[in-house]
């Protein structure tokens, strides 16, 4: 007797779209890191909802909804746990849906309804000021960890973006200006400008460096590959490690690198510059980071950057 044919349930239109938007995240170059939170979110905290309260398709969703499912999150009743979720996490995830709702949208697909993010308490970003910079710097045991302290400090890289560094990534460009070519997120490139004299200390330290065939990356590590006697390059945690001992014994701190990227964008800020070129510097696509950390300057941060720019106009007329 033949076995009866299972018919397996179709995927409701909430799990196809879901789908579609993280294959759509992925194309577009969103590290895994980032596409799994998107992922989480969506299959994990509004599929499940949806289900429970019958919400079948978007137009379904009312603000009611969200502001439950959000609610739910904050005091435990709506998560996986049961437990109540960090504000910072439920703001997470309301940005998350409401991207998605957004895409859904512009599919045709309209709602207008949006989760409430919830109040998030103002924090106060810490960062290195310039002449502790220089402390780490002078520090620093060689010429390798000196530099790596300076091109964080003076780009505001990503760790990643300069572990991924190779020599022939030192460029001069017309009119003899300096630039790093860095490799951001999604594989997106960028001409990261850098000072005449960091471009020659990073030529002289290339010069001098024993280059591994095998590895062509700019910043080694200090240990030798299985069988062989060339150096491996420098691994995320060694990098965290030497910065991290680095403020421990100058500052008698927590340092870490993403420190230097706050700090470089504070730094920017307080030199007048544009919030557009720096977002370009440091491969922000828009905006809103920018201004994350713009938000920790204070009152007397921003009248010293105005007088700056008063006395520049003065001295142009």
């Amino acid at each position: 007797m033949a076995k009866p044919l299972t018919v397996m349930p179709s995927p409701s239109p909430w799990q196809a779209w879901v789908g579609e938007y993280l294959d759509e995240k992925r194309a577009s170059g969103v590290s895994r890191h980032t596409t799994g939170i998107y992922g989480y979110a969506l299959q994990d905290v509004l599929l499940p909802y949806c289900a429970a309260h019958k919400v079948s398709a978007p137009t379904e969703l009312n603000p009611a909804h969200l502001n439950a499912l959000v609610s739910g999150l904050l005091d435990g009743t709506g998560s996986r746990s049961g437990r109540p979720l960090a504000k910072q996490s439920v703001d997470t995830y309301a940005r998350t849906i409401n991207g998605f709702l957004g895409w859904l949208g512009k599919r045709g697909e309209a709602t207008s309804a949006r989760a409430q993010r919830p109040r998030l308490p103002h924090r106060v970003l810490e960062v290195l000021s310039r002449e502790e910079v220089t402390r780490l710097e002078d520090a620093a045991q060689n010429e390798r960890d000196k530099l790596i302290i300076r091109v964080l400090a003076d780009t505001g890289l990503r760790l990643s973006e300069l572990l991924g560094l190779v020599p022939a990534d030192i460029r001069q460009e017309p009119g003899r200006r300096w630039y790093l070519k860095v490799r951001g997120k999604g594989e997106k490139e960028r001409l990261v400008p850098i000072a005449p004299g960091l471009a020659g200390r990073l030529d002289r330290y290339v010069k001098r460096t024993r280059r591994p065939s095998a590895y062509p990356n700019l910043f080694l590590g200090n240990r030798r590959g299985r069988g062989t006697t060339e150096y491996e390059p420098l691994t995320k945690s060694g990098a965290e490690q030497l910065i991290r001992d680095l403020g421990l014994d100058v500052l008698g701190r927590r340092v870490y690198p993403h420190l230097f990227r706050h700090s470089f964008i504070t730094w920017c800020a307080l030199r007048g510059m544009r919030e557009t070129d720096v977002a370009k510097i440091v491969g922000h696509s828009g905006l809103r980071m920018i201004h994350e950390v713009y938000e920790h300057l204070t009152v007397s941060d921003t009248h010293d950057a105005l007088m700056r720019a008063f006395i520049a106009e003065d001295r142009r007329g």
